[in-house]
């Protein structure tokens, strides 16, 4: 194919040659496809084109290749997902094809169809431990921030991060400290999702490279994930949460890539933490929480407006006043506050990101537990984000092996 201006680098294309950066310093190796991610990184580092190839063919099947007694087996099993929402948009049309052709593709491999895991039966009998009595959603909040036990490395960078004379390096000194956190953070950083030409091999490199800011948001994400070990696992699948929280996570920044979102971090962290709402109502309201599943799925609703009707307030609010209180910057706030809502949020394009990445991630079988209903897409967020349609079935394939490849890296034992 030859030299391509940037403009005119697409996913899966194929580089024909070692891409040296301004600086002539490597930036990605001959052989690399590239993805969403990569194509926005060579922008911000100003690199103008690149020789490229049309990229290896793949080997999966497409429809045409599958039988279509699996095809139509897959396309009523993926339909009942897409229930809350108008099929005829373009957008929900590409997103309903591509989660049809990734079902198929898993039951032409012997796959067997995924079950509809319902609420554990004894999460029905367990007491809700906060009343409406004893006030709303901000007093819920309120008690929950006075019980957690957050990890100590949290407090630590944000004193850092707090204080006018901090620097790039301090934040490196304080993450590296705890060895759990650093190993976390650098298996995320050599993973396909930044797609770096050089292994990062410490926490100040990673600085470096990324910036410290960049770290420190995803160092206090990470870090939060922490701060919900002790829910019942009859309530809830807790690798099965963070799974989908990763695959959010990993759209948001693919899709921030597309549109020109300028930080790629803090969309991923809002990814992360986007339903960490959830965990506070199953903590305080398990038997609300329940009950406020059970009628998503008899009524064929999203959970945030079940959880509306039966709790009179929902996760996103609950999540967002959380990370408020937790003194997490008050854009991330915003974005996990309003991302089933965006138009909440008037004139800030990473509600929408978050908001398309969470019902990409359940359109294609990264459902949270207990809730595989997609959310209900604002045609406003899609419109503001200025997205073809055609767009998304890359990014859904784009993100599939960095969704697998960070879970590996923070959740090595597989789910049973």
């Amino acid at each position: 194919m030859g030299r391509l201006p940037l403009d005119a680098l697409e996913p899966g294309m194929t580089l024909a040659s070692d891409l040296l950066g301004p600086d002539g310093n490597m930036l990605l190796p001959k052989g690399m496809t590239l993805t969403d991610s990569h194509i926005g990184s060579l922008r911000k580092r100003g690199v103008v084109g690149a020789d490229v190839t049309e990229g290896a063919s793949s080997d999966e099947a497409g429809i045409a290749d599958i039988p279509p007694a699996l095809v139509e087996q897959s396309a009523i099993y993926v339909f009942r997902r897409f229930l809350a929402n108008d099929m005829s948009h373009p957008a929900m049309a590409a997103l309903f094809e591509t989660a049809v052709l990734k079902q198929a593709r898993a039951l032409l491999s012997g796959a067997e169809l995924p079950p509809d895991i319902p609420p554990n039966p004894r999460a029905e009998s367990m007491g809700d431990l906060f009343f409406r009595e004893e006030g709303g959603v901000d007093d819920l909040v309120d008690s929950e921030v006075k019980l957690a036990s957050f990890p100590d490395i949290y407090f630590k960078i944000r004193q850092v991060l707090d204080s006018p004379s901090s620097s790039s390096g301090q934040v490196a000194d304080v993450i590296s400290k705890d060895t759990s956190l650093t190993a976390k953070l650098l298996k995320l950083v050599n993973s396909p999702f930044y797609g770096l030409p050089h292994r990062v091999d410490s926490i100040s490199r990673a600085v470096m490279v990324l910036g410290g800011q960049e770290v420190s948001t995803l160092a206090l994400g990470i870090s939060a994930m922490n701060a919900f070990k002790d829910i019942p696992p009859e309530l809830i699948n807790m690798r099965t949460f963070w799974e989908h929280s990763v695959a959010v996570g990993v759209f948001a920044r693919l899709i921030g890539d597309v549109v020109g979102a300028s930080s790629g971090e803090r969309l991923f962290v809002a990814g992360i933490l986007h339903d960490i709402g959830r965990l506070v109502l199953f903590k305080k309201l398990p038997h609300a929480a329940v009950e406020a599943i059970y009628y998503a799925k008899a009524n064929m609703t999203p959970l945030f407006v079940a959880e509306n009707e039966v709790v009179g307030f929902a996760h996103p609010l609950v999540g967002g006043l959380l990370l408020r209180a937790w003194k997490f910057p008050e854009a991330l706030v915003g974005i996990v506050t309003c991302h089933h809502k965006p138009s909440a949020c008037p004139g800030d394009i990473e509600p929408a990101i978050l908001h398309l990445a969470d019902i990409m991630a359940v359109a294609l079988g990264h459902t949270p537990p207990a809730s595989s209903m997609v959310p209900t897409l604002e045609t406003e967020a899609w419109d503001m984000l200025g997205l073809a349609p055609e767009r998304l079935p890359e990014l859904a394939a784009a993100g599939q092996d960095q969704i697998d490849d960070i879970v590996g890296a923070f959740f090595p034992i597989r789910k049973h």
